[in-house]
């Protein structure tokens, strides 16, 4: 991660998985009203079974791994010759990667042959955030102070990350618990752009001075324009979507009510606007 593009892809993963969630939850409020329809064909409720998150997840944080370990040079030892530990802080991040292929790995379970997992997939994604804070907080030792707040910053969006997470994993039905971890996982992925941007890719090419007073004071600032900016996105990317939900109508699919778990006749087609009308009752959408 000692690099820009060490910063950017892990903050590019979340930003992209922020959003996503972000659409999920819209699409379920708006074209499934609020989990009271569910896609009337099968290959679409087949879709909806997919582990498509958890297998993402999971393979990322492989993928994060080995790329850790394998960039620019191979850095698979623990114990040097010495007795001395070597590569801290590859092994660090390895660890964040894998806690994190552990939560890809519950999701997944869940999804297909495990589903009683459902109930701690939230518990395991707050530990995998916990786990990261714990090691970005002990990861500036020694360094700059304005490394040192730049990542502190970050240790504070990934605290919002891991709490939201496990509130969640009580309150699994509380909406403002889950646009919260939404926003809290952008806060910290744009927020990882920025500290890659200060520490290896300064816009005016020159290295910003670590312990200029005025610097960490900027820093402290921009950290509150990114939770509002991360806050607007979040409700652009609800009002583009509801509105493109709203004006395709079906959305390209048939819906069906649910009557006691059991499906009932298909409808020709239902317009969005006509979700809330009495009947349709039940679903076998499961949320986020």
């Amino acid at each position: 991660m000692g690099t820009w593009p060490g910063h950017a892809l892990p903050g590019a993963f979340f930003i992209l998985y922020a959003i996503w969630w972000m659409v999920q939850f819209t699409y379920e409020k708006v074209a499934l009203d609020s989990g009271r329809l569910q896609p009337a064909g099968r290959i679409l409720r087949k879709v909806h079974r997919w582990p498509i998150e958890g297998v993402t997840i999971m393979v990322a944080g492989i993928i994060g791994f080995i790329a850790e370990m394998m960039y620019p040079a191979p850095k698979w030892t623990l114990i040097g010759a010495d007795g001395q530990f070597k590569h801290s802080a590859e092994w660090q991040h390895c660890t964040m990667y894998t806690f994190f292929s552990v939560y890809g790995l519950v999701v997944t379970l869940s999804k297909t042959c495990l589903p009683q997992a459902e109930r701690y997939t939230k518990i395991f994604g707050s530990l995998a955030f916990f786990i990261e804070g714990m090691l970005f907080y002990f990861h500036t030792d020694g360094r700059p102070d304005l490394d040192i707040r730049l990542h502190f910053l970050e240790v504070i969006a990934i605290a919002f990350c891991a709490i939201f997470s496990a509130v969640e994993a009580w309150c699994p039905k509380d909406d403002r618990i889950r646009v919260m971890r939404y926003t809290a996982t952008l806060l910290q992925g744009t927020w990882f752009f920025m500290v890659g941007t200060v520490l290896y890719w300064p816009p005016s090419g020159e290295q910003w001075d670590m312990e200029d007073h005025r610097n960490m004071m900027f820093i402290t600032v921009a950290f509150a324009w990114h939770i509002l900016l991360d806050i607007v996105v979040m409700l652009i990317v609800y009002g583009v979507v509801r509105c493109i939900l709203r004006l395709t109508g079906c959305v390209g699919v048939r819906y069906q009510p649910m009557n006691d778990g059991v499906e009932a006749i298909e409808f020709e087609s239902t317009k969005l606007m006509d979700n809330g009308q009495p009947g349709h009752t039940g679903s076998d959408i499961e949320s986020d």
